[in-house]
């Protein structure tokens, strides 16, 4: 997970400066004040995901040009929030808050895209338990063999593989104890289909 105070403090105040603003300046388009804004340059208040998108609107540049990161690249080139966990196992309930930022690797996402920690052992030949899987809700269609974030009618929430023959979301597991589970039986919401999953260093 990047911790974004690190990554970026001095590329605000070298925004800051190539446009010749005061703190006071700055402070005013983020909505914020110079204390603040000094704070953020000198890594004394955490840079989040609500930080970078005020700096960055403030700017008037991308979230990826605020992070300094090359825009020309083929790879994922912007930061997408973490929001929580899910289940790999059975029907859980959603938690759902924003943590952090992450620089997923990743190509092809949609600017929807999220990131959630797995918890379980159901999906653990391919997304071990405590590991990231990267969702994007723009690709929501059931297509055979790829693997999806789905929530129930309860709101609870787990992520498996969809087999079309039979109509199917079943685990990819190393614990036998979890079943498939058949569609048709269960109403359920398909919150958008795993691009990736990778565990945290």
């Amino acid at each position: 997970m990047s911790n974004l105070s690190e990554a970026i403090p001095n590329r605000v105040r070298a925004l800051r400066a190539e446009r010749g603003w005061s703190l006071a300046e700055l402070a005013d388009r983020a909505g914020t004040t110079a204390s603040q804004v000094m704070k953020l340059e000198k890594s004394q208040r955490r840079l989040n995901f609500d930080w970078v998108r005020r700096l960055a609107a403030a700017f008037e540049i991308s979230e990826a040009e605020l992070m300094g990161q090359n825009t020309e690249l083929p790879l994922n080139p912007f930061l997408i929030p973490l929001i929580g966990e899910i289940a790999a196992g059975n029907w859980r309930e959603a938690i759902q808050h924003y943590e952090d930022m992450i620089f997923p690797p990743v190509e092809g996402l949609s600017k929807a895209a999220f990131a959630l920690r797995t918890r379980g052992d159901s999906m653990d030949r391919i997304i071990p338990d405590g590991g990231y899987v990267v969702i994007d809700p723009g690709e929501a269609d059931l297509r055979e063999g790829r693997v999806y974030a789905v929530m129930n009618s309860e709101g609870e929430t787990t992520i498996k593989r969809f087999r079309s023959d039979p109509a199917r979301l079943e685990p990819c597991s190393t614990n036998p104890d979890h079943q498939p589970i058949s569609l048709g039986r269960e109403q359920f919401t398909v919150i958008g289909m795993a691009k990736g999953a990778f565990v945290p260093l």
